[in-house]
Parts: structure tokens; sequence; C-alpha cells
């Protein structure tokens, strides 16, 4: 699911100087409504749009989970359950299987999880590594295994080759005696063999322009900037679901370019998970969880990619290449204005605003501060940005800012030419000017 912010190019006019502009929702496709224009004393005019939203197809795909038949058995015969036994499959003892556990500790949803469920997580990490089939796990209880499994894959995004999950219960006299677990596994270990050396090309590519001494803020900065810049959103990409989509084809929707976040990340060592929930329209669409310097922020990659504003013909010129940060870095009260959580295990109370981006970038407004739009144009230019991002506090100052800029005018004292092109956000009180 993208948020579907809108950009309209600024064209030239022989009697005035154009601003154009969207006034952006986040609600999905849809049509456009004018809303009012200004005109300066000089002639210009401030025009834009609105947009109301209409569905469109989701990108976010949850595991697929199949029970393929109840096997009604005699007894629960030591002999039989052996044939199917965790350590004699899989070869791992039972301080293997603490060793397993233990890789886990920081994990978040390993570490929210209930302890009693450890063992089934470090089972489902066994099986999976292993691509083992037919696997005798430690519950008899369906909804568990489903809770656990989905525990396992927000954790780990390196595990690219199962998108699912059979199991087989096994009963005797209507009484469940235990269940079997088979992963759904899209590749085979060789073929694993051959992808990671593409991923490891990629991920060396990628962190080589980011020391691993950076701060965590930089860190993640870094990443969203790299995704957003080297990956297209596309329904039709192969292996949408996960990393390979954006380190093999450079094409993802959601749940790719969240994996792939929390991938990357986890190589730099910040904290970071997949959460998944819907957005306001209704759609499945995947997000991640980053833990900076002890806080906690949702970071919506996805989101960030400005590719998805245009459909492909539309993209070329002003915004094509901007990367959106509205929702890198927020907090949960942000998050709910276009989010809703439905997330595995439960997600912590983000309050902290230290590291969202317009706040570290001194780009955040609490008043329509003209003399801060300066800098901010200024730093812009100075550093060779293609845009300006900038964001209020509320609607008041927002609203202001907007009067100020845009129906005053005053946005061309700190632009030259003849043209500007802008968007706008209700929902998070943002503007960028394309410079």
């Amino acid at each position: 699911m993208r948020n579907n912010h809108l950009l309209k190019k600024s064209y030239k006019s022989a009697a005035a100087l154009l601003i154009t502009g969207m006034l952006i929702s986040s609600a999905g496709c849809g049509v456009l409504d004018a809303i009012p224009s200004g005109m300066g004393s000089d002639g210009r005019a401030a025009t834009g749009s609105s947009v109301t939203g209409t569905n469109e197809t989701t990108g976010y795909e949850a595991p697929v989970v199949e029970e393929i038949y109840v096997e009604e058995t005699a007894a629960a015969a030591p002999e039989e359950e052996a044939k199917v036994d965790f350590y004699t499959i899989t070869g791992v003892d039972a301080a293997g299987l603490e060793a397993v556990k233990a890789a886990q500790e920081g994990l978040y949803a390993y570490s929210v999880m209930d302890e009693s469920l450890h063992n089934l997580y470090a089972e489902l990490v066994t099986i999976i590594e292993e691509e083992s089939e037919g696997v005798k796990i430690s519950t008899k209880d369906a909804d568990e295994l489903k809770y656990v499994f989905q525990c396992v894959f927000n954790d780990h995004p390196e595990y690219y080759w199962i998108d699912g999950y059979s199991y087989v219960r096994h009963e005797n006299n209507g009484q469940t005696i235990y269940l079997t677990f088979t992963g759904k596994y899209i590749y085979t270990p060789e073929e694993r063999r051959v992808n990671q050396v593409s991923i490891d090309a990629y991920v060396s590519s990628c962190l080589a322009g980011i020391s691993q001494t950076a701060s965590d803020y930089e860190k993640v900065k870094y990443v969203y900037d790299y995704l957003v810049n080297h990956t297209e959103y596309d329904l039709g990409a192969p292996d949408n679901q996960n990393i390979l989509s954006v380190f093999l084809y450079g094409r993802s929707v959601c749940q790719g370019y969240a994996k792939a976040m929390q991938y990357l990340l986890g190589k730099l060592g910040v904290p970071c998970t997949m959460c998944v929930g819907t957005v306001i329209t209704g759609e499945g669409h995947a997000w991640n969880l980053v833990n900076i310097d002890g806080a906690y922020y949702y970071t919506d990659v996805t989101w960030g990619d400005a590719n998805y504003l245009f459909d492909s013909a539309a993209m070329t010129g002003a915004g094509s290449d901007t990367v959106n940060y509205d929702y890198l870095n927020i907090t949960t009260e942000e998050l709910l204005k276009t989010h809703t959580i439905d997330n595995v295990v439960p997600m912590p109370a983000c309050s902290a605003t230290a590291a969202n981006y317009y706040v570290k970038e001194n780009l955040y407004f609490t008043s329509a501060d003209l003399d801060q739009v300066g800098t901010a144009f200024a730093g812009a230019a100075a550093r060779g940005d293609d845009a300006v991002t900038l964001k209020c506090s509320d609607y008041d100052v927002f609203s202001k800012l907007y009067d100020e800029l845009i129906t005053n005018q005053k946005i061309f004292n700190y632009l030259s030419g003849d043209n500007v092109s802008y968007s706008m956000s209700e929902d998070t009180y943002s503007f960028i000017f394309w410079l």
C-alpha cells in the first residue's frame, strides 16, 4: 500500500509567474478537486489541488497458513512420534536449541512474547534455516503456532525463502497428540547460496556509503534515502514480499521495502523490526519500528518513496527523485493519523521526537518563522538539494505558513526563476518545494 501523495509540475505563463501545487491526502489514488487560488499584487497566481481517495490494490500479503489434513493415529506410539521428532530430524540437541534461543536476544517480537514460547520460536528458526519438513513441534495449539511463526517472520527479514507453512494435526479419539510443521519454501538451499552472493553485493555497495561509527539517526536516514533512491514501487515485482525484490531487482512493495530496511539496519547494528497493519483505505501495509539512542520511532520507507506519486508515464521532472520525509522517525500519534497498527505483538508507545527528521534537521516549525524558512532554503541550496521540505507543529502554523508563502507569494523571496512547484499535506502539516 502506498501513501498517494500526488504532484503536478509547474509551468510558465506569459502573463504571470505561476505556482502550482497539490494538497495531499494519504487516502489513495483519486480525483482532483480545486482548492482556492491566491493572487498576489504582482499578478502571480497560487493554485493547487486536493485529493479524494479511492482504494487501490494492496501490496501486502500475510504468510500463507494451511492445515493439510487431520491424521488419526491409533495411539501416541513412541516409535511413531520418533519418526518426526524435532531433534531427530534437525540434528539439533537441547544445548543447540538453547544456543538458538540465545541468538534471538534483542529481536523485538522474541523479546516481547511470553518466554514460555521461546522454545517453539527456536524450533521454527531451526526448521526454517534447514528447510526441514514434517517436524514435530512443541505445541498442540494451531493458533499458538500461527502467532509464533508471525513473530519469527517479523523478526527475520533474511528468511526470504519461506512465505508460509503447513501443519498436520495428529489426533487420537478427537484429541490432538501433536502437530508437525513444514515450511512453504520457495527457494532451495542451493538457490539460496546463489542468491546470497547478489544480496551480499547489494549490501556491500549500500553500506559502503555509511560508517559503522555514524550515529543511529544517520544510519537510519542513510538507509531510508538509499532505499528510496534505488527502489521503484511495483506491484508486479518478483519476490515483492521479501528482500530479493529490493536487493536483486530494485522493485518492490511495502513488505519488501520494510524487510530490506530491517535487514540493512541489522547489519549496521540499529534495532529494527517489521510492523504490520492497515492504512486509512483499509488496505494491509507493512512498515518499521526502529530504536534510535534508546527511543522507539516508526519509519515507513515505502511512503518515503516519491516514485509512487506518479504513474510511470509522469515520472519526469520535479519530484521524481525526491525523498518524502514525513514518515522518517515519527511518533505513534503521527502514525495513527494514517495507519492502524495490527501487529502480532504489542508495539511501544513512540513519543520521542529528538530523532524525527524535521526536528533533527531544523525544519520543524512551531510558528510561521520566515527567518527559519530562509535558513532552510539556504541550507538546501548549499547542499545542492533538489527540494526543501518543511513540517509544521499543528494546523494553525501550517495554515499561517501557507498564507505567508503561497497566498502572499513570499516563496519568491527564497527562489529565483519564473515558476515554482510545491506539494503539501494536511495529514502531516508538511510542504515540499522543488528547487
